[in-house]
C-alpha cells in the first residue's frame, strides 16, 4: 500500500486546499510523487516553505510556498479565546488540534487552513504552466504528513510561535515536556548520592504473582491509525498488536516452563559455561544503546549472556557472586514482564541525532513499579556503565529501569519477525535506529512520542486522581483532583484550585496536559475542565456499570488513583464452590480422603448460597446488584456457566476434596464444611504425643517426640509421611522409634519394614538401629552374594537404591508393613527406572526422609509426596499447573502458603535455625557417621593387616628396645590401615584418582550434597596432607569448583585470603584443612558443618579443630561429623575411647600410643574386620 496523507482531522483540513483545483490529474500525480520520494528537501522558515523536487531534468525543481501571516488584533483576540478554553491548550501540548480551534479562528477572521489554491503564494521552477503543478502538489502532501504529527506547524506557517505567544500571556509551558528525551539525560543525576549496598541483598528473590496480562489493555490505550505511520494505509496499532502478541506468546512458553530457558535462547547456544561461581559481571552501553557484558575480563553479547544465565537454576543463585545473582533476577523479571505484556515502548534520541525505540517495564502499573523498585535494591550500585570512548561512567539514575530496558528490548528483538517489516516495525521491534531526516519526516518522531504519551501519563510530579461518590438517589458523581507527589502526596487538590490559584501557574498546563489524556475515557471531561471542575459529572447505575467494569480498569492502568466508596471497593463476583460433608460410615476410620463427600454451591465473597438462592440471583437483572452492604457484579453469561456445575453430574476427586478441606477454598472460592468434616480435619492436623517405646535406648528431644508421634499417627490413619528435618536433627532416630512402636504393637509379626538408603548410609542405619533399638532384628541386603531366602529372621531389611532397582520384582512379592526411603531426593525424577522400581514396591505405609529443602524443587517434592501418599497431590501435571508453575516461575507466596496447608499433615520440616520449634538443641551436635569398606579397600586392609601382624608377632618383647620396636610397628600398622580406610591411593601412592574406591569418599559426597544443597558451608579436617590433596582433587571433579585448601605450603597472605573468602563469599562452601597446617587463630564461623575425615582419637585435638567453626560469632548450630569406617579398627577404638570418655577416664594427652602397649591377641581383636 502507498503512503497515506491527511491522516488526522487537521492534516485533512490542510489538504482541503486542493479541493478547488481545475486539473484533477495533478492530484494523484502529486501524491504519487510524494510517495515515491521525489521531494528531496523541505525547509520551513516562518511562513515560507522552500522545497526541492525531482523532475524530468537533472537538477531538482525549486518550489516555494508562502502562507499568509497572522496579525493583531485578530491574532490577539484568537489567543484570548484560546486561554479561556484550557482544554484546547492542553490538547495542543499532546500534539492534538481540537476542531474548536478552527471555529475560534474563523470567528476572529483568521484562515488557519487554506480554502483554495489562491490562498497560497506558490511558485515552481518547472516548465509546467499549470498552478499548482504536480511538484507543488507533492510538497503540499508532504507538509500534510508533518502537520499530522505536529499541529503547532499550522500556526508557525502563519508566522506564529504559539507556545511563545502563550508564554507572553502568562501561560507557562515547559517545552521539555513535549520533547523526545535524550538518552544520556536519562542515565545520570549528579545530585544523587551513591547508595549503601549490602551484598546479601543481591540474593533476594522477587515474587511475580501479582503480575497480570497487560499487553491487550495497554495496546487498547493507543489510538488506531496513528498519524506518524506513513509507510502504508493500514493500521499500525494492529501491526503493533500482532508483533507484540507474537513476542508475548513466545516468551510465555519459556516463562511457564513449556520450553527450557537455554533452549529459548538457543540462537546463541554455547556449550561452555563461562559464568563460574566466582565470576564477576558488569554491563557497558555505548551511545547507540549497544551493550556488552563483561564476565571477569572477557566480553560477550547480551544474548550470549542470557543463554548462560538461563543455565543457572533459580534455586542455585546462592552459589554465585552477587552480580550473577542480581542479573539472574533481572533476567527473570524481564522475561516475566515480557510474558505478561507489562512492557511499553519509549522513543529516545541518541547522541548522533538518530532515534531509537527501547522497551521499558510498564511503570504505570503499580505491581510493575513495585517489582522495579525492589530490583533497584537488589542490583549492585556499579553494575551498568556508559562507555564514552575509553572512559566508563556508572549509570546512577534508575539503573534497574535501564538494565531491564536493555534486557527487555533484546528479548523483543530476538523474538520479532523481520520478514517484510517496514522501517517503523523495525524501529519498534528490531532495535534499529532511524534519523527521520527525509522530507516530511521531521515531525514523525514527535508523532511517535505523542502516540505513546499515555504510557507516561503518571511519570510527572502531579498525578490525577478520580473520585467516585455515591449520591442519595442511586447515582454516581465523578470528581477529578490532583496530587502533588513531590510536595504533599496526601492532599487532593481540586481542579478549581489548579486553574485559579497563583501557586500553580508554573505547572498548570503540565497538569492539564496530563488530564487531557483522559478525555477519551471520561465523557464530558472537556466541559468539566473548561468549567474549572464546577460542572458535575453524574452517571446513573446503567451508565456507571460499564464505566466501573471497563473504563475504570483502563484508567487505573494509567497509574491514576481511583477512589471508590466503600460499597464499591470489593465488587463481588459469584463463583462455583463446594460444601464438604462426611460420608456415612460403618467401618473404622481409615483414610480421611475416602470419607469426604460434596455438594455444589455458590460463593459470593465469604457468603455461601445454596441452589435455591442461586436460582433467585439468576433471575435478577445484569449489572450492579445491591448485596448486603456492597454490590455484586452479575454477568448472565458467567452465572449460566456457574449454573452448569449444578445441573451436571461432574464429580470432583478425593484429592480435590481433601485439598479443599485443608486449604478452605475451591478454585479460589470459599468452601463450607460440616462440623463433622471440621472435626476430621482437626484430628488430622493436631498431633498428640504418644509415649516413647520402653525399649528405645535414647532420650528423645521434644521435637523428636513430636516427629515420632506424627509418623506413627499418620500410619495409623492410613497416610504416609515425609520427614524433611534439617540434617542433624535425628530423622533416623524418629523413624527407628516409630518402627519400635510398630513392633511393640505386633504389626511386624507378619509384615516387616524395608529401608532403602544410599549405599554409603547402609552402615549408618545399621549402627543407629543397634545403638537405639537393639531389640529390633536387622539385616543388610546388599553385595553380590545377597540372597533373600537365606537371611535369618528380621524386623528390618536395609538395602540400597541400586539393589532395590535391580531386585524390585523380588521385593514386590514380599509383604511390607512400612517402607522407608532415606535421602528421598534419589527418586526426584519420576521418569527414571530407579523411581519407578521404588514406587512399584507395595507397603501398608510409606515414609520418606530428606535433609535437603524440598520446597526449592517442587517436581522433587511431588515425586516424594506421591511416593508417601499415592495420588494425594494428583498427577504431576495437575500439581505443576496448580502449584509448581506459580511458585517456581512466579515466586507466588500465596500459592506457596496454600501448598503448605495442603501438605502440612503429611510433610514435616523443622530447621535448626527455628528456635521457636527447636529450643533445646545444643549449639554443637556431634554425629558419628559410618562408612563401609569397598571391595578394593577390604582386600587391601586384610592383606596389610596380616603382613603387619606377622611382623609384630615376630618381635620378642625381651627388653625396652624390642618393646620400642614393637610399638613402632603397631603405629606403622595404624597409619597404614588409616590410610587404606581413607582411600587406597593414599596408602599405595599409585596415583589412581578414582573416588569410588573409598567408602569414606562415598559418605563424604552424601554429606556434601546435602550441605551444599542447603546452602550451608563445611570444614573438612584431615591429619594427612596427601589425603588433603586427594580430597581437593575429588571434590573439584565432582562439584566442578575449586575448594579452598589450607596446607603447609600456603603463605600467610594466601591463608588470610582463603579465610576471608570462606567467611564472605557465597561460592566458597567447602574448606579442606590439614590439622597441622590449620593451627590456631583461624576464625571460620561461616561453617555450620565440621567433618573430621579421619580421627586422631584425641578429644582435645578434635575439639581444637571443631572450634575453628564453633566459637564466638557463630550464629548457627554446628554439626560435627566424625567419619568412622564400620567393622574396622576405627569403629572399635572409637567405642573404647567413647566409653572411657563417658567414665571421665580420658586425659588430654590421649592419642594412639596406648594402642602400641596392647597384647597381640588384643590387637587382632581390635584390627580384624567384622
Amino acid at each position: 500500500m502507498g503512503t497515506s496523507f491527511g491522516k488526522t482531522w487537521w492534516g485533512e483540513q490542510w489538504l482541503n486546499s486542493l479541493n478547488n483545483i481545475d486539473y484533477s490529474n495533478r492530484l494523484p500525480r502529486g501524491a504519487s510523487y510524494a510517495r515515491k520520494g521525489a521531494v528531496e528537501k523541505i525547509t520551513c522558515t516562518g511562513n515560507h516553505i522552500a522545497a526541492k523536487v525531482k523532475g524530468s531534468r537533472p537538477r531538482p525543481y525549486k518550489v516555494d510556498i508562502i502562507m499568509p501571516p497572522f496579525f493583531d488584533p485578530e491574532l490577539g483576540n484568537f489567543l484570548q479565546d484560546i486561554t479561556r478554553r484550557p482544554v484546547i491548550i492542553s490538547k495542543l501540548l499532546n500534539r492534538e488540534l481540537d476542531p474548536s480551534v478552527l471555529q475560534l479562528a474563523e470567528k476572529n477572521g483568521l484562515k488557519v487552513f487554506p480554502k483554495q489554491w489562491s490562498d497560497l503564494k506558490m511558485q515552481c521552477s518547472c516548465p509546467d504552466w499549470a498552478v499548482p503543478c504536480k511538484h507543488l502538489a507533492s510538497v503540499i502532501y508532504k507538509v500534510s504528513a508533518e502537520i499530522d504529527n505536529n499541529p503547532f506547524l499550522v500556526f508557525s506557517l502563519h508566522n506564529v510561535d504559539l507556545l511563545q505567544e502563550l508564554n507572553k500571556m502568562g501561560i507557562v509551558i515547559h517545552r521539555e515536556n513535549m520533547e523526545i528525551p535524550k538518552i544520556k539525560n536519562l542515565f545520570f543525576d549528579k545530585n544523587l548520592q551513591k547508595r549503601k549496598f549490602n551484598p546479601e541483598d543481591a540474593y533476594r528473590k522477587l515474587s511475580f504473582s501479582d503480575l497480570s496480562p497487560l499487553h491487550e489493555p495497554l495496546t487498547s490505550l493507543l489510538t488506531p491509525y496513528p498519524p506518524f505511520y506513513t509507510a502504508s494505509e493500514s493500521d499500525f496499532r494492529e501491526k503493533y498488536r500482532t508483533h507484540l502478541n507474537r513476542v508475548v506468546k513466545n516468551t510465555q512458553r519459556a516463562a511457564k516452563g513449556k520450553i527450557p530457558l537455554p533452549e529459548f535462547f538457543s540462537e546463541v547456544y554455547r556449550e561452555d559455561q563461562f559464568i563460574r561461581h566466582h565470576s564477576e559481571n558488569t554491563i557497558t552501553l555505548n551511545d547507540s544503546l549497544q551493550a556488552q557484558v563483561w564476565v571477569d575480563t572477557q566480553n560477550y553479547s547480551v544474548p550470549e549472556f542470557f543463554q548462560q544465565l538461563a543455565q543457572i537454576q533459580g534455586s542455585r543463585t546462592n552459589d554465585y557472586q552477587p552480580s550473577t545473582a542480581a542479573l539472574h533476577t533481572t533476567l527473570s523479571l524481564a522475561l516475566q514482564l515480557v510474558a505478561h505484556g507489562a512492557i511499553v515502548p519509549q522513543i529516545v534520541q541518541l547522541p548522533d541525532k538518530d532515534f531509537a525505540i527501547r522497551w521499558l517495564p510498564a511503570l504505570l502499573s503499580p505491581e510493575v513499579k513495585k517489582l522495579v523498585n525492589e530490583l533497584e535494591t537488589i542490583l549492585l550500585p556499579d553494575i551498568l556503565y556508559l562507555r564514552e570512548g575509553t572512559k566508563l561512567k556508572s549509570i546512577n539514575r534508575e539503573p534497574a529501569v535501564h538494565l531491564l530496558s536493555l534486557f527487555i528490548t533484546e528479548i523483543v528483538r530476538l523474538l520479532s519477525d523481520q520478514a517484510n517489516a517496514d522501517h517503523f516495525e523495525r524501529l519498534f521491534f528490531r532495535a534499529v535506529t532511524y534519523p527521520f531526516t527525509l522530507p516530511g519526516e521531521e515531525a514523525l518522531a514527535g508523532g511517535i512520542l505523542s502516540w505513546l504519551q499515555k504510557f507516561f501519563i503518571s511519570s510527572g510530579r502531579f498525578k490525577p486522581m478520580l473520585i467516585v461518590e455515591e449520591t442519595w438517589n442511586d447515582q454516581f458523581r465523578l470528581k477529578i483532583k490532583v496530587r502533588d507527589i513531590g510536595n504533599n502526596p496526601d492532599e487532593a487538590i481540586s481542579l478549581y484550585k489548579i486553574l485559579s490559584s497563583p501557586e500553580f501557574v508554573e505547572h498548570r498546563f503540565d497538569i492539564l496536559q496530563t488530564l487531557a489524556q483522559l478525555s477519551s475515557f471520561i465523557s464530558g471531561l472537556d466541559d468539566y475542565i473548561n468549567a474549572s471542575g464546577e460542572k458535575e459529572l453524574l452517571m446513573d447505575v446503567r451508565t456507571f456499570t460499564p464505566f466501573l467494569m471497563e473504563i475504570i480498569p483502563a484508567i487505573r492502568l494509567l497509574d491514576i488513583s481511583v477512589v471508590l466508596p466503600k460499597s464499591l471497593q470489593g465488587i463481588l463476583r459469584p463463583k462455583a464452590s463446594v460444601k464438604l460433608k462426611a460420608k456415612p460410615q460403618n467401618q473404622s476410620f481409615l483414610r480421611l480422603d475416602k470419607l469426604l463427600d460434596f455438594e455444589w454451591q455458590i460463593a459470593v465473597g465469604d457468603s455461601v448460597l445454596g441452589a435455591d438462592e442461586f436460582q433467585k440471583l439468576l433471575k435478577k437483572s445484569e449489572g450492579l446488584i445491591r448485596f448486603k452492604t456492597g454490590y455484586i457484579y452479575v454477568n448472565k453469561e458467567e452465572l449460566e456457566k456457574i449454573y452448569k456445575y449444578f445441573s451436571q453430574t461432574k464429580e470432583i476427586s478425593a484429592f480435590q476434596m481433601l485439598c479443599s478441606a485443608l486449604s478452605g477454598e475451591y478454585n479460589g472460592a470459599t468452601v463450607s464444611m460440616t462440623a463433622e468434616v471440621r472435626e476430621l480435619i482437626r484430628e488430622l492436623t493436631d498431633v498428640s504425643e504418644i509415649p516413647v517405646p520402653a525399649k528405645i535406648q535414647a532420650t528423645l528431644r521434644p521435637y523428636q517426640e513430636r516427629g515420632y508421634s506424627w509418623i506413627y499417627r499418620n500410619a495409623r490413619i492410613g497416610f504416609g509421611s515425609v520427614l524433611a528435618d534439617d540434617m542433624g536433627l535425628g530423622k533416623t532416630l524418629q523413624v527407628i522409634t516409630a518402627i519400635q512402636k510398630f513392633k511393640e504393637e505386633g504389626y511386624l509379626n507378619k509384615e516387616k519394614v524395608l529401608i532403602v538408603a544410599p549405599t554409603g548410609l547402609l552402615t549408618n542405619w545399621q549402627a543407629e538401629v543397634q545403638k537405639f533399638a537393639p531389640s529390633l532384628r536387622l539385616e543388610i541386603y546388599h553385595g553380590t552374594s545377597r540372597d533373600l531366602k537365606s537371611l535369618p529372621e528380621y524386623d528390618i531389611l536395609i538395602t540400597s537404591y541400586g539393589v532395590a532397582r535391580s531386585d524390585a520384582d523380588l521385593l514386590r512379592k514380599m509383604k511390607w508393613h512400612t517402607m522407608v526411603i532415606d535421602e528421598a531426593q534419589n527418586i526426584k525424577n519420576q521418569e527414571t527406572k530407579q523411581t519407578k522400581a521404588i514406587k512399584a514396591i507395595k507397603a501398608g505405609n510409606f515414609v520418606a526422609l530428606s535433609g535437603t529443602p524440598v520446597e526449592n524443587r517442587l517436581s522433587e517434592l511431588w515425586s516424594i509426596m506421591d511416593f508417601s501418599n499415592r495420588g494425594l497431590l494428583g498427577s504431576s501435571k495437575d500439581f505443576n499447573d496448580t502449584y509448581g508453575a506459580p511458585i517456581e516461575r512466579l515466586n507466588d507466596l500465596e500459592t506457596a502458603e496454600k501448598l503448605k496447608k495442603v501438605t502440612a499433615p503429611f510433610l514435616m520440616r523443622r530447621l535448626k535455625t527455628d528456635k521457636t520449634i527447636i529450643s533445646d538443641l545444643p549449639d554443637k551436635i556431634e554425629i558419628d557417621s559410618f562408612a563401609s569398606l569397598t571391595k578394593e579397600q577390604a582386600g587391601l586392609y586384610e592383606k596389610t593387616l596380616e603382613e603387619a601382624m606377622a611382623a609384630i608377632e615376630e618381635v620378642k618383647q625381651t627388653d625396652q628396645k624390642s618393646l620400642f620396636v614393637r610399638q613402632g610397628l603397631v603405629l606403622q600398622m595404624i597409619l597404614a590401615l588409616k590410610q587404606i580406610c581413607n582411600h587406597p591411593t593414599q596408602f599405595l601412592k599409585n596415583g589412581i584418582m578414582d573416588a569410588s574406591l573409598s567408602g569414606k569418599i562415598d559418605l563424604l559426597f552424601d554429606k556434601l550434597d546435602s550441605i551444599t544443597e542447603s546452602n550451608e558451608k563445611a570444614l573438612i579436617f584431615t591429619q594427612f596432607t596427601e589425603m588433603g590433596d586427594l580430597l581437593h582433587h575429588f571434590i573439584r571433579d565432582r562439584y566442578r569448583e575449586e575448594p579452598l585448601y589450607i596446607h603447609g605450603g600456603c603463605s600467610i597472605n594466601r591463608r588470610k585470603e582463603m579465610v576471608d573468602n570462606f567467611q564472605n563469599n557465597h561460592a566458597d562452601k567447602i574448606f579442606i584443612l590439614s590439622l597441622k597446617a590449620a593451627g590456631t587463630g583461624l576464625n571460620l564461623t561461616a561453617a555450620s558443618h565440621v567433618i573430621h575425615y579421619d580421627l586422631w582419637w584425641n578429644p582435645a585435638v578434635e575439639a581444637q579443630a571443631t572450634d575453628r567453626a564453633y566459637r564466638i560469632g557463630q550464629k548457627n548450630n554446628v554439626m560435627v561429623h566424625r567419619f568412622i569406617t564400620k567393622n574396622t579398627f576405627e569403629e572399635k577404638i572409637n567405642e573404647m575411647i567413647q566409653k572411657k570418655k563417658a567414665l571421665g577416664e580420658m586425659t588430654v594427652a590421649t592419642g594412639e600410643n596406648w594402642i602400641g602397649n596392647l597384647s597381640n591377641k588384643e590387637l587382632r581383636e581390635i584390627f580384624t574386620t567384622g
